[in-house]
């Protein structure tokens, strides 16, 4: 396993509160989208909460091995397992439902 892998997986398995991984491309429109989105949900959610974005196009391991096939794909993570995901554009209350129903 790759020190980046291991980092990763570290990261959010001895995370004290869930992770939002935000797989993004830089020329992806959704992906520009939630920006605004995320910013509102860690407002909403502050310390609750920590916001992981990861540049797919620079990280072709990572989609391979979370086998992310589109942009933007969020994943959200809780005691180091995903507890739910989704790709392409999500709203603030989609995003607070799936935090609330899985991982608060």
């Amino acid at each position: 396993m790759s020190s980046e892998r291991s980092s990763f997986h570290k990261l959010v398995g001895e995370s004290e509160v869930p992770v939002l991984v935000d797989v993004y491309s830089d020329n992806c429109g959704p992906c520009q989208a939630m920006k605004p989105v995320l910013a509102d949900l860690k407002e909403r959610l502050g310390d609750g909460l920590r916001i992981i974005k990861i540049n797919g196009y620079d990280n072709m391991q990572f989609m391979q091995d979370f086998q992310i096939q589109a942009f933007p794909t969020l994943m959200l993570f809780h005691k180091g397992k995903i507890v739910w995901s989704r790709m392409g554009f999500t709203t603030v209350s989609a995003l607070e439902k799936a935090f609330r129903q899985h991982a608060a």
